[in-house]
């Protein structure tokens, strides 16, 4: 038996997307709508575009088991998740713009600090503290099992009780 997955050629991809009906379509742009959601400056027609290109290129090879629906939706979110990940990193100065020191300063002052503050809030806590700093670090979830002796149900008590807490400290706008 062979661990090597199967992956349907490009005219296959073609020939399967060019029979879809206008149903199916309608269905694939729905996805594509749940997906883009909170991704400011795209729009569905954007991100099944993406995707499509993606398959049809050979840059996603499509697996012979996997159904076209769940296909491009694991697809659109992979990209939708790459391009809220672009969306949040700080835009880079161009030749012609000068830095402003205020404003430059002030967001990393600004986080740096509300971290702070937020981890002096759980301190008393060492389960939700743990969770926090793995979020912050964003590594997974069994490494947080491991790193802090939970179950999958201690950890999801300790972050719900870590949301409480920073909720009710912070309030709206995560600021004091």
């Amino acid at each position: 038996m062979s661990d090597e997955v199967e992956h349907l050629s490009r005219e296959e991809v073609a020939r399967l997307l060019h029979r879809q009906r206008q149903a199916d379509i309608l269905r694939l742009a729905a996805i594509a709508e749940t997906w883009v959601r909170g991704v400011p400056r795209r729009d569905a027609s954007d991100l099944l575009n993406e995707a499509l290109a993606r398959v049809l290129s050979g840059d996603r090879p499509w697996p012979v088991d996997i159904g076209l629906h769940p296909f491009l939706s694991q697809v659109m979110r992979s990209i939708a998740s790459q391009w809220r990940r672009e969306d949040i990193r700080e835009p880079l100065i161009g030749d012609g713009d000068e830095p402003n020191v205020e404003t430059a300063g002030h967001l990393d002052f600004d986080f740096s600090d509300l971290a702070v503050r937020m981890r002096a809030t759980l301190v008393d806590d060492p389960p939700a503290l743990g969770i926090f700093d793995h979020i912050l670090t964003q590594t997974s979830r069994k490494q947080a099992f491991d790193q802090l002796g939970l179950d999958a149900t201690g950890y999801d008590t300790a972050r719900r009780r870590m949301t409480r807490t920073l909720r009710r400290q912070f309030k709206t706008g995560w600021t004091q």
